[in-house]
């Protein structure tokens, strides 16, 4: 882990999605699938993102356009440098037998996750949702994983949630565990099949986070007090039996819960 910020120079841009697209940086500290850094952008703002890949030839990280720093994220171009710290928290346990469920942004983090199982030679399958088929970033990519797409629309794969397509999975064949990244009610859907079918699982989370180090107390969950950042973002059904706020509204920078 890097606590001081260093500035990396944008090596490429390259386009995913409607208001989404991925930067590759060069020489950033290794990270396990799951963790995330800090990217600065001068002026604006730091956020958290997870890592979309990490190879021999660069680490990915993939934004989409949502507020103001994200936005202004959009406009980065190749040669352009940013701030980044990092990397923090606790990534996914790598293990056999898995199923990767990824809906909306949280497929990016499974993507490098994906890799890194094929990379160790472990076995796994995947099923990946979006509201449509041209939000479905790396759907190519996906597809020659073989991978289950489900869209909202029905446009691509299960018509319907990508909730609904894992249960459809769990009664074709049997896995020992779950890995899942993707909005909250997601993961509090995927968390109740899980335990339906007895399973083990990792659920990578998303709060507000500032210090990346546990210091600030932005990221902490009720109930549990764990830090997102530090015993986080992933968390298994051990660490979220202690915690009451899954699946709530997110608390902003004041505090305060949103409705």
């Amino acid at each position: 882990m890097t606590v001081e910020m260093s500035t990396y120079v944008v090596a490429e841009v390259s386009q995913q999605a409607d208001l989404v697209k991925t930067i590759r940086l060069l020489d950033v500290p290794t990270a396990m699938p799951g963790q995330f850094f800090l990217i600065w952008l001068p002026g604006i703002d730091e956020k958290p993102i997870s890592v979309s890949n990490q190879t021999s030839a660069g680490t990915e990280f993939t934004i989409c356009g949502v507020g103001p720093w994200s936005t202004a994220m959009l406009q980065v171009e190749a040669g352009d440098r940013v701030g980044l710290r990092g990397p923090f928290g606790n990534g996914f346990a790598l293990a056999d037998n898995t199923l990767l469920v990824g809906g909306g942004m949280g497929v990016a983090p499974l993507r490098y996750l994906a890799h890194r199982l094929m990379e160790e030679g472990r076995s796994f399958d995947l099923v990946v949702g979006a509201r449509d088929a041209s939000s479905l970033i790396f759907r190519e990519e996906f597809g020659r994983w073989g991978a289950r797409f489900a869209t909202d629309n029905g446009d691509l794969g299960h018509v319907g949630t990508v909730t609904e397509l894992l249960s459809e999975m769990l009664r074709l064949r049997a896995y020992d565990s779950l890995y899942a990244c993707g909005p909250e009610g997601m993961l509090a859907a995927v968390r109740v099949i899980a335990d339906e079918h007895e399973m083990a699982y990792q659920l990578a989370l998303e709060r507000l986070m500032k210090c990346g180090i546990g210091l600030c107390g932005h990221c902490c969950m009720e109930g549990s007090g764990l830090r997102l950042c530090v015993e986080g973002p992933v968390l298994t059904r051990e660490m979220l039996d202690g915690t009451a706020e899954f699946g709530l509204p997110h608390r902003d920078g004041s505090g305060r819960r949103r409705t």
